[in-house]
């Protein structure tokens, strides 16, 4: 038996020979494209013994699963019970010669010429005992699989339109480190147990009642379960969200009868005062922008900071992370900790980031980021009296930081 080493394009060459010129083809490969060796192999359809390929994750092209339709010596593998269907194993054979190509190389566009790939070429007869046992692999390879059909085949291709529109990760894992505070990923509080949560938390009771606190974020959602925009809350709610009611509005209604200045009091915040009270459209999509419910992505916070920072394009002060983080606490206190001057040196402390860098650019990677770290974030809401603090656990932080002096 002989062997050659091959890479680069040199894969895909070798292929293209061996479809010319062998009588049956074997193969188990993991994902497959309408490449030029693809219309080759399938130019020959009374050759085709064994052809497999997978359809894991959606990634082989759905136009070559459209032409694998009805013939009968190909199939489609699409789940494996223990992992995944992921052999890269080209075989042919005349009589009693064989030839095989077994490596990294998958049969698509990357795998045979644009990805670096490393593959082996081996040729000898039936009575190789490697060439034999790898025409008993893409046999036993087939019997996972299953024949074609057109509904298939259709399904298959919307589950790949599905999943074009999924993000994916970037080439480079580490594209989008610089930014991220790899220190607070790795600080003590991300580190604390659920357990350890719940205790620190009630250890700070004082000068914020817990029970009192949750009621006040409580309170807060109530109104937002209508699915009224920000804009169409009364002035009194909004100010009450915001943080910068005062005390003549707080005597209008039992409801508002708490202490808003908790999480943040933004009453010294004029500029940000006047875009609550004149309800200003920008400021009410921002904070229209993040899901009551769900999953709250970095997209929506993004689009978030864009509005609120376009809520005072004509003010003489921006908002910053305080009067931001304080909305976004109020909506999705089970997301988002409000940053203010009380609690922000221990925060920092905490997170492991300077407070001099955390703005609105910063604050996701820095706060939010951290927070989802954490061992107690990451946490099944519990069935007991806990839950309601599980909730809230995110803006909670504040119990955790403040520090007045």
């Amino acid at each position: 038996m002989e062997a050659e080493f091959l890479t680069g394009d040199a894969v895909e060459s070798a292929l293209l020979k061996l479809l010319k010129t062998h009588q049956e083809t074997h193969w188990a490969v993991a994902w497959g494209a309408m490449t030029a060796a693809a219309k080759a192999l399938l130019s020959r359809p009374s050759r085709l013994r064994a052809v497999t390929f997978g359809l894991a994750f959606s990634q082989t092209d759905p136009d070559l699963v459209d032409k694998l339709i009805g013939l009968p010596g190909c199939r489609v593998v699409k789940r494996f019970p223990k992992g995944t269907y992921h052999p890269k194993v080209y075989i042919f054979r005349s009589g009693e010669v064989v030839e095989a190509i077994v490596g990294s190389a998958n049969f698509t566009r990357g795998g045979l010429g644009q990805n670096h790939e490393a593959s082996v070429r081996l040729s000898g007869t039936i009575n190789d005992k490697v060439l034999a046992d790898l025409l008993k692999f893409t046999a036993q390879s087939a019997a996972l699989g299953v024949p074609v059909t057109r509904k298939l085949a259709d399904d298959y291709r919307v589950s790949c339109q599905i999943a074009a529109r999924k993000p994916k990760a970037p080439r480079d894992p580490l594209d989008d480190l610089p930014s991220v505070n790899l220190a607070g990923l790795n600080a003590p509080l991300t580190r604390m147990t659920w357990h350890q949560y719940v205790r620190a938390v009630h250890r700070a009771d004082a000068p914020h009642p817990i029970d009192e606190c949750l009621a006040l974020l409580e309170t807060v959602q109530t109104w937002l379960s209508t699915g009224a925009s920000f804009r169409d809350l009364s002035i009194q709610r909004r100010k009450a969200i915001a943080g910068v009611i005062g005390q003549e509005d707080r005597s209008s209604a039992p409801e508002l009868q708490q202490d808003w200045g908790w999480f943040g009091s933004m009453r010294g915040a004029g500029d940000f005062m006047n875009r609550v009270a004149q309800n200003d459209d920008a400021l009410a999509m921002a904070f229209d922008v993040i899901p009551l419910r769900g999953e709250v992505r970095r997209a929506d916070y993004d689009r978030f900071a864009e509005l609120f920072v376009r809520a005072f394009a004509n003010s003489d002060r921006t908002g910053g992370v305080a009067t931001a983080s304080r909305l976004l606490a109020m909506k999705r206190p089970d997301v988002f900790l409000c940053i203010s001057n009380p609690n922000r040196t221990r925060a920092s402390q905490q997170m492991a980031f300077a407070k001099t860098t955390l703005d609105l650019e910063t604050y996701w990677d820095r706060v939010v980021e951290v927070i989802r770290a954490s061992d107690w974030y990451d946490q099944p809401k519990p069935e007991n009296r806990h839950g309601r603090l599980w909730e809230c656990r995110a803006a909670m932080l504040d119990a955790l930081f403040y520090s007045p002096d």
